[in-house]
């Protein structure tokens, strides 16, 4: 089998992204003919079809989609690559990439960070906070060297392994001169006339308090403020009447500082595991070994 040309993937990736040969050839900074020659130096080497030109412009084929995934993958790899040689210039001694959910930002992941860079001073550290869908791409395109956060309500991949930090509960939220916030437990069955206000569809907490509505036998609430910041949630909480339910390790500065009370949801035996993902068989940098290996340590201190 003969080996494929990085940069002829590289030019596929590039019409896949910018839905045609023209913006394609722009964006790459050559000439439309040198890149339909590219392609179909391509499809020869392969013996298949990977673009099929229509009125909208190129349309990537079976075979188109699953090597521009590599492509994207390679584009990654050599990005993160051209990073390390810059930090390399400026006398760095290397690079961390981390995605984290919301719930990772309140301790692990500042802690680690903090012993890394007390141990490891001179080196780049990167926190990427995105919705979950978009950190395990980016994981499995390389972006990123690691991901923490919970678990979900999905598989991962195959190509994606991870290890169990840390067991974390939902509770009700509302702040502390609520009128039920004196209440030391408390049903779904009991907030239906209360203000919610929730993460929007788009978040894994979403999904995971939809399944905890469901196993109550309780209706979704219909008239409820939505929200992707979690910013927004808190503050919604603390300066009115709004409740939610959230986890109680990502609303502890805000409980500790005396913002909010956080309650007991009865008959509810839901815990979500918090974990930290990374690619299967992924050669790790020494700095990334040394902040796994750093996470992992305070976590089982913590257990």
């Amino acid at each position: 089998m003969r080996a494929l040309d990085p940069k002829k993937l590289i030019d596929l990736l590039a019409i896949a992204e910018h839905g045609s040969y023209t913006r394609a050839a722009a964006a790459r900074g050559v000439s439309q003919p040198a890149l339909s020659n590219s392609v179909a130096i391509l499809e020869r080497t392969l013996g298949i079809r990977v673009l099929e030109r229509n009125r909208r412009g190129a349309e990537l084929t079976d075979f188109g989609r699953l090597l521009a995934s590599h492509a994207a993958a390679l584009h990654s790899v050599l990005a993160r690559a051209s990073e390390e040689v810059e930090l390399k210039k400026l006398g760095m001694e290397g690079s961390l990439a981390i995605g984290a959910s919301p719930v990772a930002c309140v301790d692990i992941v500042p802690d680690a960070i903090s012993q890394l860079k007390r141990q490891t001073p001179n080196i780049a550290i990167r926190i990427d906070e995105r919705p979950d869908d978009e950190l395990i791409k980016a994981l499995r395109f390389g972006e990123i060297d690691f991901m923490i956060g919970p678990t979900g309500l999905m598989t991962d991949p195959p190509d994606i392994e991870r290890k169990i930090l840390l067991k974390d509960g939902f509770e009700i939220i509302m702040r502390r001169k609520h009128r039920l916030a004196r209440c030391k437990s408390m049903a779904l069955s009991e907030l239906r006339d209360v203000q919610w206000v929730m993460p929007n569809a788009q978040s894994t907490i979403w999904r995971q308090i939809e399944a905890l509505f469901a196993a109550e036998n309780e209706p979704w609430p219909a008239n409820c403020v939505t929200t992707n910041s979690i910013t927004a949630l808190k503050s919604l909480i603390m300066r009115g009447d709004f409740v939610s339910i959230a986890s109680g390790k990502l609303m502890k500065p805000e409980r500790d500082a005396g913002h909010i009370a956080c309650i007991a949801l009865r008959k509810s035996n839901f815990v979500r595991e918090i974990c930290i993902r990374q690619r299967r068989g992924a050669k790790l940098t020494p700095v990334a070994q040394n902040f796994l290996a750093i996470v992992c340590a305070r976590q089982s201190g913590n257990e």
